[in-house]
C-alpha cells in the first residue's frame, strides 16, 4: 500500500520551512535533512553571521529534490526585527509549514570551576559571577525568541495547516502547519562538571513553553512539539576536540557515541510529516544520570 510506503509517510517535498539559526550546528543538520528532501528552507541568521558557504551547500543538496535555501538575516533576541521577518515571509508566502525554532546560546559563568569538585568558596565564587545580562541574554534567545517567533507566524502556519492539497483533503492531514522547538536534554538533568544553570533554567523553561503554546494553537491545528537534543557536535559544544568538556558522558549513553546530523533530520522529517506527535521528544539516547 502506498500509504505505507516511507516516502509517503515521511514527505516534506514542496514545503516551506523556516529554520533559526539555520546556518551552523543543529540547525544546519534540519536545513540539510530538509533541502534534500525537497523542501524550501528560510535560513535564519544574526546580521554578523557568514552564510554564504552554508547556503551554497544547501542550495546543491537540494538540487536533486528540488529544495532550496534563501538567506534571511534577523535577530531573534528582538522582538521588532522577528516582526519584520515575519512580514517578509508573509510578502513571498501564503503559507507556512513549519517553523524550526533551533537558535539558541550558552553563556557560563566567567569564572568557572569543576562543580562536582570545587570547594563551597570555590563554588560559590564561580557561580556569583553571572553576569545578571547573561541571564537575560540567554532567556531572550532561548525561550522568550520562540514565543514571539511562534505568535508572529501563527496566521502562516494555520494557513499551511488549512491549506487546500487536493481530493479534498488539507495540509494538516499532511503534517502541515507544525513548529518545532529546539530545547536541550539539559533540562532534565544536572551531570555536567560546568555550571549550565542559566542555560539549563532557560531551556526547562522552554519545555513548558512548547506546551503551552500547543494548548493555544491547537483549536487551529497548528502542533507544537519540543526536541531536546543531547551532545550533538555544534559550536557551542565541539564534540571531538581536545578536552572537550562532555567528552566522560559519552559513556553513560548507551549508543556511546555523541549525536548525528541524521539523527536530528530523521528526526525532523518524522515529527513534520503526518506520522508526526505532540509534547517533547528526547534525542540523548536515555542518557543515565
Amino acid at each position: 500500500m502506498s500509504s505505507f510506503s516511507t516516502t509517503n509517510l515521511f514527505s516534506v517535498k514542496g514545503y516551506v520551512a523556516v529554520v533559526t539559526g539555520g546556518c551552523s550546528g543543529i540547525g544546519f543538520m534540519i536545513s540539510k535533512g530538509l533541502v534534500v528532501n525537497g523542501a524550501k528552507v528560510y535560513v535564519i541568521a544574526l546580521p554578523s553571521e557568514q552564510t554564504h558557504d552554508a547556503i551554497t551547500k544547501l542550495n546543491e543538496l537540494g538540487q536533486v529534490a528540488g529544495g532550496s535555501a534563501v538567506p534571511v538575516t534577523c535577530d531573534v533576541s528582538d522582538k521588532d526585527e522577528i516582526a519584520n521577518f515575519a512580514a517578509y515571509i508573509g510578502q513571498q508566502e501564503d503559507h507556512l509549514d513549519m517553523l524550526i525554532s533551533n537558535a539558541g546560546i550558552r553563556r557560563d559563568p566567567p569564572v568557572q570551576c569543576n562543580v562536582l569538585t570545587a570547594t563551597l568558596t570555590e563554588l560559590q565564587q564561580s557561580m556569583w559571577s553571572s553576569r545578571h545580562s547573561d541571564w537575560a541574554d540567554t532567556f531572550r534567545v532561548n525561550t522568550t525568541a520562540h514565543y514571539f517567533l511562534s505568535v508572529a507566524l501563527l496566521p502562516l502556519l494555520a494557513a499551511a495547516s488549512s491549506f487546500d492539497i487536493g481530493g479534498g483533503r488539507l495540509g494538516r492531514e499532511e503534517g502541515r502547519g507544525a513548529v518545532i522547538v529546539t530545547s536541550s536534554c539539559a533540562s532534565m538533568h544536572n551531570v555536567t562538571n560546568i555550571d549550565l544553570t542559566s542555560y539549563a533554567t532557560s531551556k526547562a523553561g522552554t519545555d513548558h513553553l512548547v506546551r503551552l503554546l500547543a494548548a493555544k494553537f491547537s483549536r487551529f491545528y497548528v502542533r507544537v512539539v519540543g526536541i531536546n537534543p543531547g551532545f550533538v557536535p555544534s559550536n557551542m559544544n565541539p564534540v571531538g576536540a581536545e578536552d572537550n568538556i562532555f567528552s566522560a558522558l559519552f559513556d553513560r549513553v548507551p549508543a556511546k557515541r555523541a549525536g548525528s546530523e541524521s539523527d536530528m533530520a530523521g528526526t525532523i522529517l518524522y515529527l513534520v510529516s503526518r506520522a508526526g506527535v505532540g509534547d517533547t521528544l528526547r534525542l540523548d539516547s536515555r542518557l543515565s544520570y
